[in-house]
């Protein structure tokens, strides 16, 4: 799986997009309706299955937890981003538009917006990662595809480079988005220079896990 595909999932590990911050799509402090109770055990569970590797315990939680209606809209964004993880764009995108009407949460609004960019839907895609900014501030992640989306538009190239330099500071993939960008453009110091900038960076994430 390419870099690229590997992040943009909100959370954490960044997927690296998604997944710098600790690995929870559901963080129980950010939760907008927080779940209580079975619900709650649920959602947790199936996500400790999913970061421990044993991917079809979490599933059958997660499918479990399709058939609770508080649980629900935490499931079906998890069940998103495996999707995503497995290339199933259709899939995901289909649960990721349920999930921005039912739980309309920034990283639901950005992994929606994610999804759109891997099938080129660029226009709809920035809708939707600007409704994600309009909620969370502009965080890292959110700007990261943003700026890949800015990209693939191909006409805000100033605003791009600033949105994925922004996203720099806590995403060191976005420097090989800029190094391939300026590839592409013949810039070849830039490349360089943002290449040997995420080798510092991402050595330096692992190094300090």
């Amino acid at each position: 799986m390419s870099i690229i595909s590997r992040c943009v999932i909100f959370s954490t590990l960044t997927i690296t997009l998604f997944a710098q911050s600790g690995g929870d799509v559901v963080s129980v402090e950010e939760m907008r309706n927080p779940l209580t109770g079975k619900s709650l055990r649920m959602i947790l569970t199936a996500q400790k299955h999913l970061k421990s590797g044993q991917h079809e315990r979490g599933m059958e939680e997660l499918r479990a937890a399709m058939s609770d209606p508080a649980a629900m809209p935490y499931a079906i964004s998890l069940l998103a981003l495996d999707h995503v993880r497995a290339g199933q764009l259709d899939m995901a995108f289909e649960e990721l538009e349920l999930a921005v009407q039912v739980l309309p949460r920034p990283e639901n609004h950005s992994n929606l917006a994610y999804v759109l960019y891997l099938k080129k839907q660029t226009t709809r895609g920035l809708e939707e990662v600007r409704k994600a900014i309009q909620l969370d501030g502009g965080v890292p992640k959110t700007r990261l595809v943003l700026g890949m989306l800015l990209l693939q538009q191909g006409s805000h190239e100033t605003e791009a480079i600033h949105q994925l330099e922004m996203a720099s500071q806590d995403s060191p993939d976005a420097h090989l988005i800029l190094a391939r960008h300026y590839d592409r453009a013949g810039k070849v110091p830039e490349a360089a220079k943002e290449r040997r900038a995420y080798a510092i960076t991402s050595t330096g994430l692992f190094a300090s896990k």
